[in-house]
């Protein structure tokens, strides 16, 4: 049972109903928990729209694949598998993500994924950094960043609050198709 209460709609000031539709928020846990300060979710979803724009959505669901795995996180990583699916990450790729085995992905990806495992973890080195710069612009480099060091953030607070996930049981490390399907549809 989450900590903070899952707000409903009806709950929430009207002058903010605009951000739970089903085209922008839907109704994910983690902004009902938000919505007790709404002004703060706002402004919160404004910062991470301008930080996502920095990198296509591809990388954007594979750093926070790879913070969600680095992290432990599952809620997480379980919100992410059908949002990443959508934006073109394979089932095959989460698996590699989720068993820690990064080599099936071209040199550009591998490196931002190393470099995302590397920031959640408190262990960049002058090598991960370098590559990251040869393949990145320093623009993206910060965007990187500034993504992991949200989701980190993020990953601690979901797990301070509890969070139940969305969708059932927890899809895996290495989510399968029909498990997925079932649950996202």
């Amino acid at each position: 049972m989450t900590r903070l209460d899952l707000l409903d709609l009806e709950e929430i000031p009207e002058a903010y109903h605009h951000l739970f539709t089903d085209d922008y928020l839907g109704d994910r846990h983690i902004f009902r928990v938000w919505a007790h300060n709404p002004e703060l979710l706002e402004a919160t979803l404004e910062y991470l729209n301008t930080v996502y724009d920095q990198l296509t959505p591809r990388k954007k669901e594979l750093v926070i694949l790879a913070v969600a795995r680095a992290r432990g996180a599952r809620y997480e990583w379980h919100q992410h598998v059908d949002i990443a699916r959508d934006l073109g990450v394979s089932l095959e790729e989460m698996r590699a993500v989720g068993g820690g085995d990064l080599s099936p992905f071209p040199d550009e990806e591998y490196v931002l994924l190393q470099y995302a495992r590397a920031v959640a973890t408190g262990e960049v080195t002058d090598q991960i950094h370098g590559a990251l710069c040869r393949a990145y612009d320093p623009g993206e480099v910060v965007a990187v960043g500034l993504l992991v060091d949200f989701y980190v953030g993020l990953c601690n607070y979901v797990a301070a609050v509890e969070l139940p996930f969305e969708g059932g049981e927890f899809v895996g490390w290495a989510p399968e198709e029909d498990t997925v399907a079932e649950l996202f549809g």
